[in-house]
């Protein structure tokens, strides 16, 4: 491989040359701090990754030292995303749980939106879980972190594990992760914290339904608003209603 620095430099070339000025603006607009957008999609970014990738013929060292390199001197959006496209492929067969560590450390301090964490979850993690089922309940002490983004991460890169099948067999996520999670969360001042507590509880819900309604029962005195509204979303309408009066007492 070419310097490490003068792969991720073509690529933010590439990127830079992509953007569009008119999705930079709505970009901008769609998350609720300021942030800098180049205005290039998602699908774009990952077409871009991938054609480097095969170019160049990088291992899965090269796309992490390239991913690595990217983080690091982001300053946009659509750049943080560029790196995690970089290795989105590589972790499915390569490397081993302590690469769980790079991500906590991505999660930490190269994320600045909910956007780009849930990318890291759902294209990066979920890939590397699915060939290593015993590593996805390693990150239940995420929900200590100090960066929101982390806390976020811990749920949300568990919602596609609830209920998976995996080549020829069914993997459940042990209840007791899924409710202690939600249970370390549930007074999180941060909302998209919150938010990703009530998306686990939603899905959950479809598999353990009368254990996820017990827990709202009992906890409902300590849940925020819109996290009880996430998790009751597939209730049947009565038990919707039932635990909204209860929620509606609380208050």
């Amino acid at each position: 491989m070419r310097a490490t620095h003068a792969v991720s430099d073509e690529l933010r070339s590439t990127l830079k040359s992509r953007s569009d000025p008119r999705l930079a603006e709505a970009t901008r607009r769609y998350f609720p701090t300021d942030i800098r957008a180049l205005g290039v999609s998602n699908a774009e970014v990952r077409r871009i990754a991938d054609a480097l990738v095969k170019q160049e013929g990088l291992s899965p060292e090269d796309c992490l030292e390239v991913t690595e390199d990217l983080l690091a001197q982001a300053t946009h959006h659509e750049e943080v995303l560029l790196g995690f496209a970089m290795v989105r492929k590589a972790v499915g067969r390569a490397f081993d749980e302590s690469l769980l560590d790079r991500f906590r450390y991505w999660l930490e301090h190269s994320v600045w939106t909910w956007a780009q964490c849930d990318d890291l979850c759902l294209t990066v993690m979920y890939p590397f879980f699915l060939t290593r089922t015993p590593a996805i309940t390693r990150i239940q002490h995420w929900t200590g972190s100090r960066s929101p983004w982390c806390r976020r991460a811990a749920n949300v890169a568990l919602v596609k594990f609830v209920s998976r099948e995996i080549r020829s067999s069914r993997y459940m996520l042990p209840r007791e992760v899924i409710l202690g999670n939600a249970r370390q969360l549930l007074s999180d001042p941060e909302p998209y914290v919150q938010k990703s507590v009530g998306w686990l509880l939603k899905v959950a819900a479809d598999h353990h339904r009368e254990a996820v309604v017990r827990f709202i029962q009992e906890n409902i005195s300590g849940m925020q608003r819109d996290t009880l509204r996430y998790a009751i979303e597939r209730l049947e309408p009565e038990q919707r209603k039932a635990l909204l009066a209860l929620e509606y007492k609380k208050s």
